[in-house]
């Protein structure tokens, strides 16, 4: 039996969320791969996308502590 929050079971939850995000990713390379002319975002446009997503996640959790890092 894992952590649960509430009715959440968290490594349960965890699980689907890679996998889903597995998927999505899977589905992303399958799309820019065959189609060469996309015009695909830089790495300064993906580092924007993820100070927006982290900046969402601070307003939604305020208390989480979380920041961004830059890869």
């Amino acid at each position: 039996m894992g952590i649960k929050i509430g009715d959440i079971d968290i490594a349960q939850q965890t699980l689907d969320n890679e996998f889903r995000l597995g998927v999505l990713e899977k589905l992303l390379e399958h799309i820019v791969n065959r189609n060469p002319n996309i015009n695909k975002p830089d790495q300064n446009q993906l580092n924007q996308y993820r100070k927006e997503v982290i900046e969402k996640l601070q307003q939604k959790y305020p208390n989480s502590g979380i920041e961004f890092k830059k890869q």
